[in-house]
């Protein structure tokens, strides 16, 4: 195993590093998992199909809060999550077509089910 050598960074005059955390329901999180599931079914959705990973970059995502009214113990969503998955992708071969958008939807309501426990991912989420 190799040791691990830490040092200063020369260019450094900073006391202190700060560092953010983000936690699992934090829009950045929920965007990189996403697209990072997205990657991972089409990636599955190709070799399945055509026995080898096909072109493909779709590594961007925009979340769009809605709106709710929280309450103690409850409350209601008033307008939907909007969730953008984007990217380009080989859509068909030949005449066989790829269902990429049914992939982006499913794998992310999978996701979001098994993440976002207080989330109604059919209802409160538009992707």
């Amino acid at each position: 195993m190799e040791s691990l050598v830490l040092s200063t960074l020369e260019a450094a005059d900073d006391a202190v590093e700060i560092v953010e955390r983000k936690g699992l329901g934090h829009p950045d999180t929920i965007c990189d998992a996403l697209a990072e599931t997205l990657s991972r079914n089409l990636c599955r959705e190709y070799r399945r199909r055509f026995g080898e990973v096909l072109h493909y970059n779709v590594d961007k995502a925009l979340l769009c809060g809605g709106r709710s009214a929280p309450a103690f113990g409850g409350g209601a969503v008033l307008a939907p999550i909007n969730i953008f998955l984007a990217g380009r992708a080989v859509t068909q071969i030949g005449n066989d077509a790829i269902q990429i958008k049914e992939i982006a939807i499913e794998g992310s309501r999978a996701w979001m089910r098994a993440n976002l426990h207080a989330l109604d991912a059919e209802r409160n989420v538009h992707i």
